[in-house]
């Protein structure tokens, strides 16, 4: 019998049908039903606060005609998450505030998003946030940008790097970015046998995105990777109706 730990069933963006995606409701809703860690992603806005947003357009969150980047954070605040008709109370969180919320309870993956001008000076705001809540054991910080990947290592080599990647030609095109950072983090089709043995003699992790069908998270549980970012199968405990109500309104 394998004496292998099973992989972390992590919540991307939190519990996404119940609450907006990447707020604290969204993240408490999600480990009340069983996730072993969280995943956000993080943007910089215009006064250079971190907040927890996917896009870099404002249109599907909040149907504003603007940029993350272009919109300060006092303006974020007042805008309700919108959800087809319906108009959520939840406001933007900024990453100060979630690290302070989930500090010491459980893994934490940070996707960084990036532009690549922007690169320095984001990898550095990351590393004062990461270094003031000392949760260099707890947090590992992942991006599609290998230069945000370079810049974070660069800046502290304490703080957990994982790159994240869809295409196979990028394992070859950025292999220093492989090679320094702690986790690789591939979409799910891109896993294997070969690529996960690969990653253990190099003493790599590796979190598997986005896994939603269960066909998918046989072959990837199979492979025995460290982590899975799932929006469905960190659902392992049902919320009872008190629960539902109360996190939705």
């Amino acid at each position: 019998m394998s004496d292998r730990k099973k992989p972390l069933l992590i919540a991307h963006r939190g519990e996404r049908i119940l609450a907006p995606e990447n707020t604290l409701k969204a993240l408490h809703l999600a480990l009340a039903q069983g996730a072993d860690a969280l995943e956000v992603d993080v943007r910089l806005c215009r006064d250079r606060k971190l907040v927890l947003l996917h896009d870099a357009f404002l249109w599907r969150r909040f149907r504003q005609r603007r940029f993350t980047a272009q919109t300060a954070l006092s303006e974020l605040r007042n805008m309700p998450f919108i959800d087809r008709e319906y108009v959520y109370p939840d406001r933007v969180c900024t990453l100060d505030e979630m690290l302070e919320e989930f500090r010491g309870r459980v893994p934490i993956n940070l996707d960084a998003k990036s532009m690549v001008p922007a690169t320095r000076q984001y990898a550095h705001s990351l590393v004062r946030l990461i270094r003031r809540h000392n949760i260099f054991d707890q947090v590992w910080i992942s991006s599609f940008n290998p230069f945000l990947v370079r810049q974070l290592k660069a800046a502290e080599p304490r703080i957990r790097t994982g790159f994240l990647f869809q295409d196979p030609l990028r394992f070859y095109q950025f292999i220093d970015v492989f090679l320094s950072s702690d986790a690789w983090h591939p979409h799910h089709k891109n896993v294997s046998r070969w690529f996960v043995r690969r990653a253990r003699r190099m003493n790599k992790e590796v979190y598997v995105w986005t896994v939603n069908r269960p066909d998918v998270l046989a072959r990837v549980q199979a492979h025995e990777v460290d982590g899975i970012i799932t929006d469905a199968f960190f659902r392992q405990k049902p919320l009872d109706d008190g629960q539902r109500l109360k996190d939705k309104g």
